[in-house]
């Protein structure tokens, strides 16, 4: 454990430095203009500020980590200082890139409002809580941080502020807390949008962009996984976080030991050139931290991520406690061994996925654990004792204030992908076939991910095989021959359309040119705009349309990278004039009459895509599409199984 004394003490000064240099004078200088004596309990005072920054600097300084197995360690501590990428819609080498080792004061002087998008356990939560605390050590501002899964309709944002910095005898009014805040100064780290219920996602989002709209004179820093929902963010910049480099892997490995013998053994396996094929996960922090579990586990290197998530999970439930010596193992309150816990969590896994939640209050983590009971009717465990081992002896649960959560959203994906394959029985395909229709896709696709793994043949037969055939059907009735364009361009052009509408336009209002682009393309527009990408130097936008299955492209390139060739790189030709009063809806023949022009569109096409810089290769398709069918075709033939039985 953490000494909490130490720990406060070493925050004393700097807190109480902010508070007396920085937020007491904003505090007195607003209290002034509006005439409200400052003594009067209206206005929240510096002692409410001191008692929020003391409380969440204690809390975001200790990190809980699936490597200790829920104890608690210094942020500090076990930190890489991970580097942020702009995305500026073009396939350039040279793209602004911003180490975060301290609260980034030249880039917010730049853009106020931040959005820090990738997939899971890229480090997105720990980067945001490394730089509150980096804001609160060197007073760059009043830093407010909000965990998004609390919002709902009934607790917006600035009631989830309010009640952050209250304490129970101290309260103020809500409607001059937003005055004050809308006087600037303010920090805002706006903790996962990906966690918000689906639910609660439009009274949320609004009732967000509502807020930043009055307190725009602040700093806006949100994160989440990527989905199409970010597009109503549009004014915000957008940063993904570069994948670690193998030195900073084996740098963070060695911190998981404090440069032990573990690390020195599970990288020097690393280096000995027989796991290159594991490369990939060494790019991603979270995976990075299961493969030292694993290995300290285990002492081996699991190949694949679920096998990962399946030795951490060996190793919390057997092993929690063999730090004390004497192979002291934790009693479990359920009595329930390994296979049957895992039965259960890979229920309660499922159903917390259909939630869309990883945090729930105590009742309604119970009720869950209570359905689990009703579904496993041949296990004897009482549900308060299962609930008090996941807090526990198999700590994949932590409590969070009132809250009980996830220790990271990825196990409860992974549960929830083991429950699919080994629980739903006859309905694996039901659920998979569900999941790829969905219109919130792009929730799934780290579940998806990792189920690749556990049952390829499942992921093709329900997941790739519709979407190749969606392909060739696209692909078959948009391609042609032309005398001018060449096949590879047309072949592009197919693939930047596919499973995504776009309107092409020159904007003339620079104030806000997502508004302009939005209201002139949505007349001609056949569905809703999810993306609007501006290109500042030549006030170009597209906006677009993507199907939520093209999220699905990332990960198939990343899984079966021979089904994708690269597009080409398209510049702006010179001759070429957008005339600019039109609005194109761009389709597989637009600009065909000239190269220059179909090169145009081509290239904002391809800079527009969202970082998608592959598309499907035809023939790679249809002969993975054959394979499938072939296997579904000798797999009914049922007869050569029992023959002879």
């Amino acid at each position: 454990m953490i000494p909490e004394a130490f720990l406060m003490e070493a925050a004393k000064p700097v807190i109480s430095s902010l508070v007396k240099n920085l937020i007491t004078p904003r505090i007195q200088k607003f209290a002034e203009k509006v005439h409200i004596a400052y003594n009067e309990l209206l206005i929240p005072r510096g002692e409410h500020f001191e008692e929020y920054l003391f409380r969440t600097y204690k809390k975001y300084s200790i990190i809980n980590t699936l490597v200790f197995k829920n104890e608690q360690r210094l942020l500090k501590d076990l930190y890489i200082p991970l580097t942020i990428i702009r995305d500026d819609h073009q396939r350039r080498k040279d793209k602004e890139q911003v180490k975060i080792d301290k609260y980034p004061v030249e880039l917010v002087r730049s853009y106020n409002k931040i959005l820090i998008t990738d997939t899971a356990g890229m480090g997105k939560s720990t980067l945001t809580k490394r730089l509150f605390l980096d804001v609160i050590e060197n007073g760059h501002g009043i830093p407010i941080y909000i965990e998004m899964r609390r919002l709902k309709e009934g607790r917006p944002i600035l009631i989830e502020i309010q009640e952050q910095i209250n304490s129970l005898s101290k309260e103020f009014d809500s409607k001059l807390l937003l005055e004050f805040i809308q006087t600037g100064g303010f920090i805002f780290f706006l903790d996962g949008y990906d966690e918000i219920s689906l639910e609660e996602r439009i009274s949320v989002t609004t009732n967000v962009q509502d807020f930043i709209s009055k307190a725009g004179n602040n700093v806006f820093i949100l994160t989440s996984r990527p989905e199409q929902a970010l597009s109503s963010f549009g004014d915000f910049q957008t940063f993904s976080i570069s994948p670690l480099t193998k030195k900073e892997a084996y740098e963070l490995l060695r911190k998981y030991d404090n440069q032990g013998p573990t690390s020195k053994q599970l990288i020097d396996e690393l280096k000995s050139g027989q796991y290159e094929m594991i490369n990939e996960f060494l790019k991603n922090p979270l995976l990075v931290s299961l493969l030292f579990a694993a290995f300290d586990y285990k002492q081996t290197i699991p190949l694949k991520k679920h096998i990962f998530y399946r030795q951490v999970y060996d190793a919390y439930f057997d092993s929690h406690d063999l730090s004390k010596g004497d192979s002291y193992i934790h009693d479990k309150c359920s009595k329930l061994d390994i296979d049957d816990f895992e039965r259960v969590l890979r229920y309660v896994g499922y159903r917390c996925l259909r939630y869309q939640k990883i945090e729930f209050e105590k009742d309604a983590l119970l009720q869950i654990i209570n359905e689990a009971k009703d579904f496993c009717p041949d296990l004897d465990f009482n549900s308060s004792d299962f609930f008090t081992d996941v807090l526990t002896a198999v700590p994949l649960f932590c409590k969070d204030g009132q809250y009980y959560r996830w220790v990271h959203k990825s196990l409860q994906e992974y549960f929830a992908a083991q429950f699919i394959y080994k629980d739903a029985k006859g309905n694996q395909d039901t659920i998979l076939t569900a999941l790829y229709n969905s219109e919130n896709l792009d929730k799934y696709i780290n579940l998806l991910d990792i189920y690749f793994d556990i049952d390829n043949w499942g992921f093709k037969k329900n997941i790739l095989l519709p979407l190749c055939e969606s392909y060739i059907g696209f692909y078959n009735s948009n391609v042609y021959s032309s005398s001018i364009i060449n096949e590879k361009q047309i072949d592009d052009r197919i693939g930047y359309l596919f499973m995504r509408e776009v309107c092409l336009l020159k904007v003339q209002d620079s104030y806000d040119p997502f508004r302009e682009a939005r209201e002139r393309a949505q007349d001609i527009m056949q569905n809703e705009i999810s993306s609007i990408t501006h290109f500042h130097g030549d006030n170009i936008c597209t906006s677009n349309y993507f199907n939520s299955k093209r999220k699905l492209l990332p990960l198939l390139i990343k899984r079966i990278p021979d089904l994708f060739v690269s597009y080409s790189v398209y510049f702006v030709p010179q001759k070429y004039v957008y005339p600019s009063d039109k609005v194109v809806r761009l389709d597989a023949h637009s600009g065909e009459d000239s190269i220059e022009a179909f090169s145009y569109y081509n290239h904002y096409l391809a800079s527009g895509s969202h970082g998608q810089s592959y598309h499907f290769k035809y023939d790679a398709c249809k002969n993975e599409l054959e394979k499938i069918k072939k296997v579904i075709k000798r797999k009914e033939e049922t007869s050569v199984l029992i023959e002879g039985l």
